[in-house]
């Protein structure tokens, strides 16, 4: 998916510029938060008459799911500091949360700034780069509301946000006046705030891990309860101005789910954070409601809040540079993942997970899976996996399609994630296919785990040759008449002879049209490439050749036919013969096969 935040045009750094004076004048007291009939949508104050020195007063929520009030005053304007055509008020805010934690926090961002009158001045979304601080960047409201007139076809293309921008000297004097924030973090310049992600499912060590597989950048990820997969009892969303907004890429058992706050709620749509989240444009990304816990102060960097998703409702579809956009009421269409995972001893567990973002639901399947076998395995090691795969969906043209594979993993040190990977390969593969557009309805995921592993080594190969048996090896050339069949026996041996010896019996048939004399080579190994299952990151095959599939057919059929890690793998390529393509058999073995041999023949 494209979630990456796109970095800042280097332009915009160092060449913007101050309007307004930069007086330093003692915050007011709470005076400007509009009443409450307005106080949902208000109306916006023209940039140019914001100057240095306005009181100001804000809401937001620390705890719980009631917006508090913050107050302060404008400290001045940076001119097309956040894009261009794209202006940045600076303000220094004060409230008693705000006080204990030394500054603003991560998730803040969209925090409404009231004018003395009552009109909505713009969103907090910025903050010092350097540590936690009083100081914010404010988005201005004019820009964030026309968010709710712009509709996803239309809106146009928009520079890319700044992620850092410069203070200019006199308002870098400013920020440090009479202020906690000293003149190393005002020189550090302003940044856009971190959005806290609450991911579930996950351990703090495969969080920490799976970080890049999320493909999110300037985000804070922390551990969290999942996301309901239903609103909240009474149809209250808790979406208003000063409040919690979250945005989910998924939701249930293993759940994304990025916290701000709520700008403004405008005839049931939503427009909140004052910046991007990953800076997609369209999107369907999921809204929900929040309830904060804590504002955790964090001695390295920013302050940030702590919160537990609610149910869904309704639907973010912008996703833009003065914000986010989404309206209250039915959520988007969903992918459902459904894990059921079974274990020694008994134990099981079943989990649901809801993607609303097409391209994040490759990352849910891998990560919800991965997240169901740890629970179940409970503890990282060796073993072995069954895993089977079930993935329906339609086509643009609304026919429907279902791709169905199996395959069996081994891993001496972390088999759960070995066994995650394969059926999130396949729905990268169709979701990504370039053949016709697709929507997934379901991807269904049945997987066994053992603690031993259930694995064959290749340890020699057999050819019968006038009747006896005789052992073929790098050095043996095997004379073989074209039309004939290779009789072929092929003995695995079990790791630690757990399993004992498996002796697999076949045979090859030379091309009939093979010429005297071409040599070849019989290969006997494991379908999988490379190291099977160490790792996780084997492909599901290669699919359709060089050109790719022609047809979301046969896309669905090279998928499903794709070699697997419990079949022993054995071909005869003839040299320099175009008229005669190698000849190929599988035959399942029923563990995870490793090694190979190899033998070389020639046709008399």
């Amino acid at each position: 998916m494209s979630l990456r935040v796109r970095r800042p045009l280097a332009a915009l750094l160092g060449a913007v510029s101050l309007a307004g004076a930069a007086v330093s004048l003692p915050v007011s007291p709470a005076r400007s938060v509009p009443p409450a009939a307005d106080a949902e949508c208000p109306d916006v104050a023209p940039l140019d008459g914001i100057a240095a020195g306005q009181p100001v007063d804000g809401l937001t929520v620390s705890s719980g799911t009631t917006p508090e009030t913050f107050t302060g005053s404008v400290l001045g304007t940076i001119t097309d500091g956040i894009g261009p055509g794209l202006d940045m008020i600076v303000v220094r805010l004060t409230s008693p949360e705000i006080d204990r934690v030394g500054g603003i926090w991560e998730g803040m961002s969209g925090s409404p700034v009231y004018a003395a009158d009552g009109r909505l001045i713009g969103a907090v979304s910025y903050g010092l780069a350097y540590g936690s601080s009083p100081v914010a960047g404010v988005t201005p409201a004019v820009d964030m509301k026309a968010l709710l007139t712009s509709s996803p076809a239309s809106a146009a293309p928009q520079a890319r946000p700044a992620q850092r921008v410069g203070l200019p000297a006199r308002l870098r004097a400013s920020a440090v006046d009479g202020g906690a924030t000293t003149a190393r973090e005002a020189g550090s310049g302003l940044e856009r705030l971190t959005v806290p992600v609450a991911v579930s499912g996950l351990s703090s060590a495969r969080l920490k891990r799976a970080s890049s597989r999320l493909g999110l950048d300037n985000v804070r990820l922390y551990r969290s309860g999942p996301a309901a997969a239903a609103p909240a009892a009474g149809g209250d969303p808790q979406i208003v101005a000063g409040g919690n907004l979250a945005a989910s890429l998924s939701y249930g058992d293993f759940s994304a789910v990025a916290t701000g706050t709520t700008t403004m709620v405008c005839d049931g749509v939503v427009v909140g954070f004052g910046h991007p989240f990953g800076f997609a444009g369209d999107t369907s990304l999921t809204m929900h409601g929040a309830d904060a816990i804590d504002i955790q102060e964090d001695p390295l960097g920013a302050p940030f809040k702590v919160s537990n998703p609610t149910g869904p409702v309704g639907v973010v579809d912008e996703d833009r540079l003065a914000g986010i956009k989404g309206e209250l009421g039915a959520g988007p269409a969903t992918t459902l993942i459904h894990t059921v995972v079974t274990g020694t001893r008994g134990a099981s567990r079943t989990g649901d997970t809801r993607v609303s973002v097409p391209e994040f639901a490759s990352t849910a399947t891998q990560l919800g899976l991965l997240a169901n076998l740890d629970r179940v395995f409970d503890h990282t090691g060796k073993g072995s996996a069954y895993v089977r795969f079930t993935i329906s969906g339609r086509t643009a043209a609304g026919a429907r399609f279902t791709l169905t594979r199996a395959n069996r993993f081994v891993d001496s040190a972390d088999v759960t994630n070995a066994a995650s990977g394969e059926p999130a390969a396949a729905v990268d593969a169709l979701v990504n296919n370039d053949v016709t557009g697709v929507t997934l309805d379901r991807v269904s995921v049945d997987a066994a785990l053992s603690d031993q592993v259930r694995s064959y080594r290749i340890a020699k190969a057999q050819v019968r040759v006038r009747g006896v048996w005789r052992t073929a090896g790098p050095r043996s050339v095997l004379r073989v008449r074209h039309g004939r069949r290779i009789l072929l026996r092929v003995f695995l041996r079990s790791r630690r002879d757990e399993l004992g010896t498996k002796v697999i019996t076949t045979s090859l048939r030379v091309p009939a049209a093979a010429p005297h004399g071409v040599m070849g080579v019989v290969d006997i190994g494991s379908s999988a490439s490379g190291d099977v299952g160490a790792d996780g990151s084997e492909e599901v095959g290669t699919v359709g050749g060089d050109e790719g599939p022609s047809s979301l057919g046969q896309l669905i059929r090279d998928l499903q036919t794709a070699p697997r890690n419990d079949e022993l793998d054995l071909t005869l390529q003839l040299e320099s013969d175009d008229t005669s393509p190698s000849v190929s058999v599988r035959q399942q073995v029923g563990s995870v096969v490793t090694g190979d041999r190899q033998f070389m023949v020639r046709v008399r």
